[in-house]
């Protein structure tokens, strides 16, 4: 075991305890959905961009970020293609944000 791996869970909750008192009046009330849209695109060189995300009752924070980024991520898309996603947002207790509704080509 390296002296990293050592301190890694150490160095791991300092970041949370530092990003939440820095970005945690940003976070999306737990456990309510918020309605909203995302557009993003796979482009032809294998990247998935996030484009508009439009969820009026959501901050832009690094944990609506990073659910949205697996979110997309995690889809079965098609090189050169538009999504859109319609549904909602919800941040449950765990700290896990999760999108449900439907995601539809929008062009290919």
């Amino acid at each position: 075991m390296s002296m990293e791996d050592a301190f890694a869970p150490v160095e791991d909750n300092y970041r949370r305890q530092v990003m939440h008192a820095t970005w945690g009046h940003l976070a999306a009330e737990e456990r309510v959905r918020h309605e909203g849209t995302l557009l993003f695109a796979h482009g032809e060189y294998g990247a998935i961009v996030p484009l508009r995300a439009s969820f009026p009752t959501v901050h832009d924070s690094p944990w609506f970020f990073d659910a949205m980024i697996d979110y997309i991520y995690k889809r079965k898309t098609t090189a050169g293609a538009i999504y859109r996603f319609t549904g909602y947002y919800m941040l449950l207790k765990n700290g896990k944000g999760r999108f449900t509704g439907k995601v539809r080509v929008v062009k290919i």
